[in-house]
């Protein structure tokens, strides 16, 4: 998702709690996780996203981390830097719509 507040900076992935790797706004990753049950979060400087609990079986599990501060929410971005850190990120799995992701996938 393309997000004005992070263009010029990357979002950390971490699945179990372990860095996997960093994505630019609006660009597509794939990282590769075992079958099973997985943790995954965001980060950016001094912000988590929410943890997701995925289930991976031999399928691709279609994801998009992004910000809730777009729009006019861009006028509070001190109160979002400080008391609204923790909803600063989101991380959710994509809806299925038949297009080609844009997102973490």
């Amino acid at each position: 998702m393309s997000a004005y507040a992070n263009s010029a900076r990357t979002y950390k992935i971490f699945i179990n709690n372990t860095y996997r790797g960093e994505i630019a706004n609006g660009e597509v990753r794939e990282f590769e996780a075992e079958n099973g049950k997985h943790t995954v979060y965001a980060k950016i400087d001094w912000s988590k996203s929410n943890k997701l609990c995925i289930n991976v079986d031999d399928s691709t599990v279609d994801l998009e981390v992004g910000t809730s501060l777009v729009g006019w929410r861009l006028l509070f971005s001190l109160v979002y830097a400080t008391l609204l850190a923790h909803k600063y990120l989101w991380l959710r799995e994509k809806e299925s719509t038949g297009a080609s992701p844009e997102d973490v996938k």
